[in-house]
């Protein structure tokens, strides 16, 4: 009986991951599901699918497990219905530490901040809220799935549960990311039934978003919200405008079809 279902995202035909012998040196039993669908949204949902355990572990190809994760993950699962944990950032040295959502502190915690390089769910709550909304292709998909599990359980961080994972490879990545993860903010908050109009003025004029809490941090969040802010603004023209909202409003797909 298979423990733990590893499910990954990735284009590589025949990846290898370094991590392998550590899975087999685990207590449990896993299995892991390579998907390379147009999107980590399908993907996930088709492993979800495809998966044989109750217990299912969301990584990407280059998440990068730390010792014992495997079993800690499971274990995890037993006490909670869906877990993330702490994030290495191994990026570019430059950009390294800057994103807020990689660490969230020594102490765990029930959490709606996830990220979809270290996180896993029990099968029954998905089955419950829906799996990874298609719509999302980029950045948002694993919040909206965090949103919808909080609203009738508990995402619980633990400090423990550690991947390494690089948040930009480069100094051009970084402003790269910014700028798309605006732009695909839009039909998050179209699919959340917020007012747009509202969240992009106060995501580009709110003075708080263009500071850090160090002189480096503030240089580094001022610019990357200039390119967020240019991602807004093409966000909403491309989703947002000429009835293309509509196709934000319908159901989500579910993870039975």
């Amino acid at each position: 009986m298979v423990d733990i279902s590893i499910i990954i995202p990735t284009l590589e035909t025949d990846p290898t991951f370094g991590w392998e012998e550590q899975l087999e040196a685990a207590s449990v039993e896993g299995e892991i599901i390579l998907r390379g669908d147009a999107t980590a949204s399908a993907a996930r949902n088709e492993g979800i699918r495809r998966a044989n355990a109750d217990k299912l572990v969301f990584l990407d190809d280059d998440s990068d497990p730390q010792p014992g994760y495997f079993d800690r993950v499971s274990a995890l699962l037993d006490e909670h219905p869906a877990v993330t944990g702490r994030i290495i950032d191994t990026g570019a040295e430059i950009t390294r530490g800057l994103s807020s959502q990689y660490d969230q502190g020594e102490e765990g915690h029930a959490t709606d901040v996830v990220v979809g390089c270290n996180m896993a769910v029990r099968r029954s709550v998905l089955e419950d809220v829906g799996g990874f909304d298609e719509r999302l292709p980029y950045g948002h998909e694993e919040t909206e799935l965090a949103n919808r599990v909080s609203e009738k359980y508990e995402f619980w961080y633990d400090p423990d549960l550690v991947v390494a994972h690089p948040f930009a490879d480069s100094l051009w990545d970084y402003y790269g990311k910014a700028y798309r993860h605006g732009r695909e903010a839009v039909p998050y908050y179209l699919i959340r039934g917020e007012n747009v109009r509202l969240r992009l003025l106060t995501q580009i004029l709110l003075p708080t978003n263009y500071l850090g809490d160090s002189p480096r941090k503030t240089l580094f969040e001022a610019t990357s919200q200039v390119a967020r802010s240019v991602g807004l603004i093409h966000g909403y023209l491309k989703y947002a405008r000429d009835g293309r909202a509509a196709a934000y409003a319908g159901r989500r797909r579910t993870i039975e079809e």
